[in-house]
C-alpha cells in the first residue's frame, strides 16, 4: 500500500491538465468523497464512480444506523424507561427519570457511536447514575434485535482482506486496480477510520485529495492533523501540489504577516436585529449570493417561517397530514396508558382536513369547534370527554330548546334569536345548529380511530401499526383528489423508513410505536448531520463553502457570524458522555476508535478557521452578523474584527431606512372602513340594540350587525360574568318565586365546566351585583314582547350600559356620534374592550388575545 496527498487551490482549477493528468492517469480512479451532493454533482470532470461516504457505508453495512432502526430503538427505551418510572421509589427518582428520558434521542446517538468505535458496555467503568442508566439502556438495545450484534459480526468479516474486497468490488469498479481517492476529508471519525483502515489492509493505494495552500500554514492548519506520517501519508513537503497562482487571501495574509492587506472583494454587515437580517435576504438571493453558516441549523430555524418556499423539508410537521398524523398518535397518554384528547390535537385534526361528516371537510367547521371548546375546559380523558358531550347533549335538547325560534326568513330568525335567546350569548350554544351534529359526528369519529389504532393496549408490530394508520388515511368526500394525492405522496416516506425488513415485524406496544412515531415526524431521530442531506434550503453548512467557486459562482455571504460560532467552540458530547469518559474508556481499552472521536470534537475551531479563508477566494464575499437576537447582544467573530482593523473593508450596516418621528406623526392614518356611514340614515334597519352597540363602539356595531357575527362570550372571565348575569335576569323574570342559590343551581348544570369555587363566586355576584335597570319593560316584536332585560347579557358592565345609553340618546342631535371607527371608550376606559365579545379577534382591541393558546 502506498498513499499520497495531492493538494488543489480551487476546484475549478482541477481541469488544469499539468495537475489534472497526475491525478487522471490513475487507471479507473475511484474516489470517495465527504461532500454535499452537489459538491459530488459537481465533480463530475473526473467521470469516474463517485460516491458519498455515507452511502458507501450504507452499503456496507446495509440496514445500519437507518430511520427504522432508530424507530425501533425509540420504542424500546421508551418503554424501558417507563417501566424504570413507575417501579421508582421517590419523587426525586421519578424526576430524575423524566430528565433522562428527555435525552433518549442523545443516547441513541451515542450507542450508535460508541459502537463505531468498537466500544462494548462492559467498557465504560464510569460508575456516575446517569453513566449507568445508559449503559443499561444499551443493554437493553443489544438484546432487542440482532441489528447490533450484526453490525459487530460485520466489522470482524470485513477485517479480513478478500472479504472486504469483495464488498467493495461490488460497489465500484476497480479493474483489477486497487487504487482509492478520499477527497475532503479533515480528520476520520471512527466509522470513517476503521474503512480507512480496512482499505490499506486490504492492499489499496489511497489518494488523500486536499485544497491546501502552502503559502498560508495557518489558515490550512486543519489539514496537518490527519495527513501526517503517523497515519501513512508523506510528509508534508511530499505533497503533490497543483501549478497555479495562488492569489491573495486577506485572512490568509493577516494570519501570516499581521500587516494591513486589501480586501476590495468583501463586505461585512452588521445588522442591529434578527428583522434587519430577515427583511434583508430578499436582496441576498437576489444578487445570487449563496448563504453558509458554521451554525446552519439556527440560521434555518430562523428563516423557515419567514420563506417556507425556499425549504424543501424533511419534517412532515409541514404538511396537513403530517399534524393530523402527529396529533392522532399524541392522544396515546403513557402515564394513564390510554386515549386522551386535546383542545390543541383537535383543532389540528380539524384543521387537516383529513376528517369529515356528511361529505363535509371538518374544515368547515373550524370555526364551530373554536365555539365548542371552552364548553369542554378541564376535559382530558376519553371518558371526560364522553360524559361532557352527553351534558351538552342534553343541554341542547331541554334548555336550548325551549329558545330556538322556527323561521323560514333568517334575518327574521336573526332578530328573534338576538331578542328571545339569553343562551345564545355563551359561545358553545351559539353555534348553527344544523351543525353540532357534524362537530359531534367528527370528533366522535376521531376517538374511533384512536381506539382502532391503539386497540387493547397489547404488542402489536410496526407493519400492524402502519396498516392500521394507512387504513384511516383514505379520501373523504368533499376532499379535492389533488389535495388527497400531495398530501398522500408526503407521508410516504413514514411508510417507506418503516417497512424494511429489518424493522417491519419488531414488536412493542402502542405508546412506545406513538413516541418514537412522533419523534419520526418531528425530525429528531434522524443524525444531525445528515437530517437535511440533498434538501433545498436556504442556508448552507460553511463546510459547503468548498463548492462555492461552483456551486455559488462565487458569491458567498456567509451570515450569523458572532464569537459565539465563529471559530466556534470544541464540539460538545450528548448525555451522558463526556471527554473524561471517554478518555477513561480509551485508556482502558486500546483496541477502540475513541480518540479519533475526541481528537475530532477538539478541531470544530480549525476546521471554521479553514472554511471561512476558503470563502475568501471567491469573487464576492459577504459577511454578517446580528449583533442583538432576543435579548442577548453578540459581539462580531474575531475574523470579523481583524478583517475590519487590517483591511481596507469595513464594518457597515444595514441600508434599512429609519423613520424620524415627526415624520411618521405626520401621516394621515388610513381609513379601511367607509366613515361616511350615518345609522340615522339607517334608522329602520336595525333595532334599540344596535344603536346601543353603535353609539358604544362602532366597530363591535360592524362585527354583529354588519358581519353577522353572534356576540357570543369565548373566553372563561366573559362567560363567568356573563352567567352571573343570566341568573339575575331569571330572578328578576321570575319575581322572587326562587331564591338565587335555586336559580343558580339549575344554571350550573347547563355549565359543567364550572368549578366549584367559581359557583360560591358567582352566587355572591348574583346576590351582591346591581341590575341594571332598562328604559322599557320590553320590546315588541311581531305578536310578542322580549324582555329588556337581556341588556344586561349584552352589556356585561353597568358603567358600559349606562355610557351607551347617554350616546344613544344624543344620536339624532350633532353631537350625536357619525361614521364607522373603534372607540376603546374614553368615559369608560378599557371596560369597552374588556367586555366585548369580539376582543379576541379585533385588530383594534386593547386587550387582544390568542384564545387558541399553545397548549398540546
Amino acid at each position: 500500500m502506498s498513499n499520497r496527498v495531492y493538494t488543489y487551490v480551487k476546484i475549478t482549477e482541477l481541469k488544469k491538465a499539468s495537475f489534472f493528468s497526475q491525478i487522471a492517469a490513475l487507471p479507473q480512479l475511484t474516489m470517495s468523497l465527504e461532500m454535499d451532493r452537489s459538491m459530488a454533482f459537481d465533480m463530475r470532470i473526473f467521470q469516474r464512480n463517485i460516491m458519498g461516504f455515507s452511502g458507501f457505508l450504507q452499503r456496507l453495512f446495509p440496514g445500519w444506523n437507518t430511520s427504522g432502526q432508530r424507530f425501533a430503538y425509540i420504542t424500546v427505551l421508551n418503554h424501558f424507561l417507563r417501566d424504570k418510572i413507575r417501579s421508582a421509589k421517590d419523587k426525586s427518582e421519578r424526576d430524575w427519570l423524566f430528565g433522562c428520558k428527555k435525552n433518549l434521542y442523545f443516547a441513541i446517538n451515542n450507542v450508535i457511536r460508541l459502537e463505531e468505535a468498537r466500544v462494548r458496555p462492559e467498557d465504560i467503568q464510569d460508575l456516575s447514575r446517569d453513566v449507568r442508566l445508559f449503559v443499561e439502556m444499551w443493554k437493553k438495545l443489544e438484546n432487542a434485535d440482532d441489528s447490533i450484534h450484526n453490525f459487530r459480526n460485520r466489522l470482524v468479516e470485513l477485517q479480513d482482506a478478500d472479504v472486504f474486497s469483495d464488498a467493495v468490488n461490488k460497489i465500484f469498479k476497480f479493474h483489477g486496480r486497487k487504487q482509492i481517492v478520499w477527497h475532503g476529508f479533515q480528520f476520520l471519525m471512527p466509522i470513517q477510520q476503521y474503512v480507512f483502515d480496512c482499505f490499506g489492509h486490504a492492499g489499496y493505494d489511497i489518494y488523500a485529495l486536499i485544497q491546501d495552500e502552502g503559502q498560508y500554514p495557518y489558515a490550512n492548519q486543519i489539514w496537518e492533523y490527519l495527513y501526517d506520517h503517523k497515519n501513512g501519508f508523506p510528509e508534508k513537503k511530499m505533497w503533490i501540489r497543483q501549478d497555479a497562482d495562488i492569489k491573495i487571501n486577506p485572512l490568509g495574509e493577516i494570519f501570516e504577516t499581521g500587516e494591513k492587506t486589501s480586501a476590495s472583494n468583501i463586505s461585512i454587515i452588521k445588522y442591529n436585529n434578527t428583522v434587519e437580517f430577515i427583511e434583508d435576504i430578499p436582496r441576498i438571493k437576489e444578487a445570487g449570493y449563496y448563504i453558509y453558516c458554521a451554525d446552519d441549523r439556527a440560521a434555518n430555524n430562523m428563516l423557515k417561517d419567514y420563506y417556507p418556499e425556499q425549504y424543501e423539508t424533511r419534517n412532515l410537521l409541514s404538511y396537513p397530514i403530517g399534524q393530523f398524523v402527529y396529533a392522532l398518535h399524541r392522544m396515546w397518554d403513557e402515564d394513564l396508558q390510554g386515549i386522551v384528547l386535546s383542545q390543541n390535537g383537535l383543532r389540528k385534526c380539524f384543521a387537516s382536513g383529513w376528517l369529515s361528516s356528511n361529505g363535509k371537510s371538518s374544515v368547515n367547521f373550524t370555526e364551530d369547534l373554536e365555539r365548542l371548546l371552552p364548553y369542554f375546559e378541564g376535559c382530558y380523558t376519553v371518558d371526560e370527554w364522553k360524559a361532557r358531550l352527553d351534558t351538552f347533549t342534553d343541554a341542547c335538547h331541554n334548555a336550548v330548546d325551549v329558545f330556538t325560534v322556527q323561521a323560514d326568513d333568517p334575518e327574521d330568525k336573526r332578530k328573534q334569536e338576538d331578542l328571545g335567546n339569553p343562551l345564545r350569548y355563551f359561545s358553545a350554544f351559539s353555534i348553527n345548529e344544523s351543525h353540532i351534529a357534524e362537530v359531534m359526528d367528527i370528533i366522535d369519529q376521531l376517538i374511533r380511530m384512536a381506539k382502532a389504532l391503539f386497540g387493547g393496549n397489547e404488542p402489536v408490530s410496526i407493519h400492524e401499526h402502519m396498516n392500521k394508520l394507512d387504513g384511516m388515511l383514505y379520501m373523504h368526500k368533499g376532499m379535492p383528489k389533488e389535495l388527497y394525492l400531495e398530501e398522500r405522496e408526503k407521508v410516504k416516506q413514514i411508510f417507506e423508513a418503516l417497512e424494511s425488513e429489518k424493522v417491519r415485524d419488531f414488536l412493542c406496544y402502542p405508546g412506545d410505536l406513538a413516541a418514537a412515531l412522533l419523534s419520526f415526524m418531528g425530525g429528531r431521530t434522524d443524525d444531525e448531520e445528515q437530517s437535511h442531506a440533498g434538501l433545498q434550503t436556504l442556508v448552507f453548512n460553511i463546510f459547503q463553502v468548498e463548492a462555492a467557486p461552483i456551486a455559488a459562482k462565487e458569491k458567498v455571504h456567509i451570515c450569523l457570524a458572532d464569537i459565539s460560532r465563529l471559530p466556534g467552540a470544541a464540539g460538545k458530547y450528548g448525555w451522558p458522555l463526556d471527554e473524561d469518559v471517554l478518555l477513561t474508556i480509551a485508556e482502558c481499552n486500546k483496541n477502540t476508535y475513541l480518540n479519533n472521536w475526541i481528537k475530532n470534537n477538539r478541531l470544530t475551531p480549525l476546521s471554521n478557521r479553514y472554511y471561512l479563508y476558503t470563502a475568501l477566494k471567491n469573487k464576492d464575499v459577504e459577511i454578517s452578523w446580528i449583533q442583538k437576537q432576543g435579548e442577548k447582544l453578540y459581539s462580531p467573530s474575531p475574523y470579523i474584527i481583524l478583517l475590519d482593523k487590517l483591511s481596507d473593508t469595513q464594518i457597515r450596516g444595514t441600508d434599512a431606512r429609519l423613520q424620524e418621528l415627526p415624520y411618521v406623526a405626520g401621516i394621515y392614518p388610513h381609513k379601511h372602513l367607509d366613515c361616511s356611514f350615518d345609522i340615522r340614515d339607517n334608522e329602520k334597519m336595525y333595532e334599540h340594540d344596535a344603536k346601543l352597540v353603535y353609539s358604544l363602539c362602532p366597530m363591535r356595531f360592524v362585527y354583529e350587525y354588519v358581519l353577522g357575527d353572534s356576540s357570543a362570550y369565548r373566553s372563561e372571565y366573559q362567560q363567568n360574568r356573563a352567567i352571573v348575569r343570566l341568573i339575575q335576569i331569571f330572578s328578576k323574570l321570575l319575581k322572587g318565586k326562587y331564591t338565587i342559590d335555586q336559580i343558580a343551581g339549575q344554571v350550573f348544570e347547563i355549565f359543567p365546566n364550572i368549578r366549584k369555587a367559581e359557583k360560591r363566586q358567582m352566587r355572591d355576584d348574583a346576590a351582591r351585583w346591581p341590575v341594571m335597570e332598562p328604559d322599557d319593560a320590553y320590546t315588541a316584536y311581531k305578536d310578542k314582547n322580549y324582555t329588556n332585560y337581556r341588556l344586561n347579557l349584552i352589556f356585561l358592565d353597568e358603567r358600559i350600559y349606562e355610557q351607551a345609553r347617554k350616546n344613544a340618546a344624543m344620536l339624532m342631535s350633532q353631537e350625536g356620534r357619525r361614521g364607522i371607527f373603534y372607540d376603546r371608550g374614553q368615559q369608560t376606559g378599557s371596560r369597552n374592550c374588556e367586555f366585548c365579545p369580539h376582543s379576541v379577534y379585533c385588530m383594534s382591541a386593547l386587550y387582544g388575545i390568542d384564545y387558541k393558546g399553545e397548549q398540546g
